[in-house]
């Protein structure tokens, strides 16, 4: 499976999201807010499918901008 469709692949960054949807426990993201403008930074196909992971969500938190121009690069 490549990392750009892998449900436990950051969409973003492509390491582990350590999502736990699938899990008996509750994932660690239902307890977070991602910001509206982060999530439109995930592929269309990719929205609501696959859990952007902690750092990424706390990169873009702490400097949305600089965040935004590491994805560029």
């Amino acid at each position: 499976m490549n990392n750009e469709s892998d449900e436990t692949t950051c969409p973003l960054c492509h390491q582990g999201n350590g999502c736990m949807t699938h899990s008996k426990e509750s994932c660690w993201c239902n307890s977070v807010t991602v910001p509206q403008d982060l999530l439109d930074l995930v592929a269309e196909a990719h929205r609501g499918r696959v859990c952007i992971c902690r750092p990424c969500i706390d990169k873009f938190n702490n400097n949305p901008v600089e965040f935004v121009v590491s994805l560029q690069k």
